[in-house]
């Protein structure tokens, strides 16, 4: 069966779906990226994107495989075969680089004669993780005060894994861990009180979009000792990358 390839425009939410379709004009798979922006990434194993399949749920389960315009960063799609409906995360392996590195990844989902795929660009910077230090001690504010509202949610920055910086943005910083069952992410505005605000969202490792979200209106206030005021607001519609 010959299989066209075809892109559509992004869904508000931030989404874009790439479709195959058997000649006709008929879809057959179709995959969603999420989120629509990737910024930039220091070198290590780093989250990329999010990906969803969508088409005939009887046909069977679905492959994803990433590939990297860029020698020698390897790319790995988790899990590797999903059905539809189902979510994978995209990691790459950022080499050290020595300037700016521009990059796309592209990937591949595919399913007998079907085949969709969608391409990622991020850029490739120097840089270490300085922010694990102060990440660990905001989000330590979240725990306390939400961690008995999310099940799963462990109470303690030590019983979270996968630290890593996300977006590499100005002003705000943005950082992540991943357990088990969800996605953590925390960004924090480089301000003084009262204008540096936290927020932190919860996304489960099987879902597209955080669920839940929380905001501390000064985090250096609750690391000095002072009221944490922790509040629930809604779940931000994408990932930070």
């Amino acid at each position: 069966m010959a299989v066209a390839v075809l892109v559509l425009t992004a869904g508000l939410t931030g989404c874009g779906w790439w479709q195959s379709d058997d000649g006709d004009g008929a879809t057959t798979l179709e995959v969603a990226r999420s989120p629509e922006f990737v910024n930039r990434l220091i070198p290590g194993d780093r989250p990329l994107a999010l990906v969803e399949v969508s088409g005939d749920a009887q046909a069977g389960p679905v492959a994803l495989a990433g590939e990297s315009s860029v020698d020698g960063m390897a790319v790995r799609v988790e899990p590797s075969t999903i059905d539809v409906g189902e979510v994978a995360e995209v990691w790459v392996q950022v080499p050290e680089v020595d300037r700016d590195v521009p990059f796309t990844v592209t990937v591949t989902a595919s399913r007998g004669d079907e085949e969709a795929s969608v391409l990622v660009s991020a850029t490739a910077i120097q840089g270490v993780d300085d922010l694990a230090d102060t990440a660990e001690q905001i989000v330590q504010v979240f725990l306390d005060e939400v961690a008995d509202e999310v099940p799963g949610l462990p109470a303690s920055v030590g019983e979270l894994t996968g630290g890593t910086p996300v977006a590499g943005l100005l002003v705000v910083s943005h950082y992540a861990w991943f357990t088990p069952e969800y996605e953590v992410g925390l960004a924090w505005h480089i301000m003084v009180a009262p204008d540096d605000f936290a927020e932190l969202y919860v996304r489960p490792r099987g879902g597209l979009a955080p669920t839940r979200a929380f905001r501390v209106g000064s985090w250096s206030t609750a690391l000095a000792g002072g009221a944490a005021d922790v509040r629930e607001i809604d779940a931000p519609a994408e990932v930070t990358r």
